[in-house]
């Protein structure tokens, strides 16, 4: 009797599959992060690894890994060869890694930035005209792609971490990251040319649009919209506990902004918008709820954060717990994404970077961010730490990676908002 054994993933291989699954689906990150490892051991060096050793080293299906392993032979990070055999007849089929953990990275990054350009370009033309772009350019090592400025949708904090654990020198590009106020001001960068990629809200994106506005989605920063509706249980005399209990209330709702816009798309998908009564208090929701003047405020999911360690009995309803609401959105004007599709590609993968890093060590990353803003380290961690739990993973991305977004999702969200009265609104 013969005895075999196969290596499997390990703990200590999670850094390398979260490395691969920014720009892949999830099981083949796993398939490659089993192969990249199997090169690096001692003892698996060299020798192909079966479709049988895959199943058994990363735990999946035939089939599910067969499909894998086609994908990543496709996009050359896998090379196919064949395994010894002591059987009669054609040795089996084997697959080994292409290359290192860091060049395979790199690889992983160039093939999805060029992924999402195409995908940009795709949605661009349903959103508008015909987008036309060359993702053929020179790999990372040997870009030079220049300068861009991005716009933040707020002042940096530990949401944006990420972003300033992004490794773009690495990628061919020198990136200036600069926070506005807001969605509006981040898209107004943009379109009057004072950055050249924004950070939106999606309903400020659409709004654009609407008033005419050229500008194209690259990538959801977070996968979910982090609105919320909330109040304290002092102000409202009892627990937030659905949409419901807004029946009849005051709720303080900013005019024209990205909470504004899907704070009122939320409460017409639930029927009551017309039952309750609207706060105006653009920038200071917060102080309206807590002065007295309105009983629920609009916001993002921070502020019951920031109530609650303030000592506030705090209730909150997500509204993209309600209606799939894509989140915030890097945005370009389409002569950017025509004429400098290597600089954009540059920014996507080094975005991709920091992700996996912010994923990995949320401290580590938020460093950069506390320098920038004197908040205190543990606050941003958290903000960073759940905004990853709640609003960065999807269907999309397990199944094509960080960024994933589609025509559908546009469309669903901007007759949502028609119908809601809130898309004509000017942004």
């Amino acid at each position: 009797m013969r005895i075999r054994e196969f290596p499997v993933l390990g703990d200590e291989d999670e850094r390398t599959v979260e490395t691969f699954a920014a720009g892949l689906d999830r099981e083949a990150a796993r398939v490659l992060a089993y192969l990249v490892g199997r090169e690096e051991s001692d003892r698996f060096a060299d020798e192909a690894a079966s479709r049988l050793a895959v199943r058994v080293g990363v735990d999946l299906g035939r089939g599910r890994v067969s499909d894998a392993l086609s994908t990543l032979t496709e996009q050359g990070l896998i090379a196919e060869t064949t395994v010894e055999s002591e059987a009669p007849g054609r040795p089996p089929k084997g697959w080994r890694a292409a290359d290192g953990r860091d060049s395979t990275g790199t690889h992983v990054r160039a093939h999805h930035s060029a992924a999402l350009l195409d995908r940009a370009a795709t949605v661009g033309s349903a959103l508008g005209d015909d987008i036309a772009v060359d993702t053929t350019g020179p790999a990372p090592d040997d870009r030079d792609a220049g300068a861009l400025d991005i716009g933040l949708n707020w002042e940096p904090n530990g949401l944006h971490a990420p972003l300033f654990a992004g490794a773009y020198a690495d990628h061919g590009v020198d990136v200036t990251l600069t926070g506005c106020r807001g969605s509006r001001a981040a898209l107004s960068a943009v379109a009057d040319g004072d950055v050249d990629i924004g950070l939106t809200g999606a309903a400020t994106l659409l709004r654009a649009h609407e008033a005419g506005h050229d500008l194209v989605p690259l990538a959801l920063y977070y996968q979910r919209a982090m609105v919320v509706l909330y109040t304290t249980r002092s102000v409202f005399g009892g627990p937030l506990r659905s949409v419901e209990d807004i029946r009849g209330r005051r709720v303080a709702m900013p005019d024209g902004s990205e909470t504004g816009a899907l704070g009122r798309l939320f409460l017409s998908q639930a029927g009551v918008v017309d039952d309750v009564t609207v706060v105006r208090a653009d920038g200071e929701e917060r102080e309206a709820l807590l002065g007295g003047d309105a009983d629920v405020a609009t916001g993002v999911f921070t502020d019951p954060l920031e109530l609650e360690a303030a000592g506030h009995d705090v209730d909150s309803v997500l509204v993209a717990d309600h209606f799939p609401v894509p989140g915030p959105a890097f945005v370009v004007d389409r002569e950017t994404l025509r004429e400098r599709p290597d600089a954009v590609r540059g920014f996507l993968e080094g975005t991709m970077a920091g992700w996996t890093a912010a994923r990995l060590d949320p401290a580590a990353a938020v460093d950069a961010v506390v320098d920038r803003n004197g908040e205190p380290p543990a606050a941003e961690r958290r903000k960073l730490e759940q905004a990853i739990d709640r609003f960065a993973d999807s269907d999309a991305v397990d199944k094509h990676g960080w960024g994933w977004h589609s025509v559908e999702t546009w469309q669903r969200l901007a007759i949502a908002l028609e119908q809601a009265d809130a898309l004509g609104i000017p942004p």
